[in-house]
């Protein structure tokens, strides 16, 4: 393990309290977790989501795509959903820890430009 990947886990560990927990154990899955303060609007808005994780995905995969006229013109829509899920995903004050995150890869960058 490096230096910046032990620094990392040391401050993920030193921190982890320090907000309110994201994941509780699952009721019926042994040894996995889920997220506490996740909530959809109903089978529509989950039905939605995927559609738009899914065209956003194969659009950063390949630009060209499938590139049809109702998806294109729906994009803007798409991203909105993307980043309101993310919202749910990453609650207010969990914002710390993806500092510690950004500064692990802005160390690492910095790492592999140099050596």
């Amino acid at each position: 393990m490096n230096p910046n990947e032990e620094k990392l886990i040391k401050d993920l560990r030193l921190h982890s309290n320090d907000h309110s927990p994201t994941l509780v154990p699952h009721p019926w899955f042994k040894d996995k977790f889920q997220p506490t303060f996740f909530y959809l609007d109903g089978h529509a808005d989950l039905l939605l989501t995927v559609r738009a994780l899914l065209y956003l995905s194969m659009r950063a995969i390949n630009p060209d795509l499938g590139s049809d006229d109702v998806m294109d013109r729906n994009e803007e829509e798409f991203i909105h959903q993307a980043m309101t899920i993310a919202n749910r995903l990453m609650p207010v004050g969990e914002e710390a820890l993806m500092d510690h995150l950004n500064l692990f890869y802005r160390e690492e960058k910095k790492t592999k430009e140099g050596g």
